[in-house]
């Protein structure tokens, strides 16, 4: 309970003890005095469990954004580790195709180099 809830019931009991006892004593200004405080204690009280509720609602909405917050979080991570997964698969095979083109290109050149050698052989 907040504070406003107290004091609204509190306002709203004394508003009633008021009012009858304005009846009893035959003062009809105390009882209107007496029932104006009853029903202000009702809206204070009232407000005050409004006040309540909103908070709860709020901690409620707060406690379930933290929680989808988190999920979010964990569906993020797991989408990057397999982006993670297929882009070292693509650079694997990228490089290994590399390996080989580099290989072929230095048989290439070897057997160049060997003919200018040959060559240069001949030449003397």
């Amino acid at each position: 309970m907040n504070k406003d809830q107290v004091k609204g019931r509190v306002k709203k009991v004394s508003g009633k003890a008021k009012a009858v006892a304005g009846k009893l004593l035959g003062k009809p200004a105390l009882t209107v005095k007496g029932k104006l405080q009853q029903a202000a204690g009702t809206v204070q009280a009232a407000y005050g469990d409004f006040k309540s509720a909103a908070s709860k609602k709020v901690a409620k909405t707060s406690r379930t954004a933290t929680r989808k917050g988190a999920t979010l979080q964990k569906k993020a991570t797991r989408k990057a580790k397999s982006q993670a997964k297929k882009v070292s698969k693509q650079v694997t095979a990228q490089a290994g195709k590399v390996q080989k083109k580099a290989k072929s290109e230095g048989k290439k050149v070897q057997k160049k180099v060997a003919r200018q050698v040959k060559k240069a052989r001949k030449a003397k």
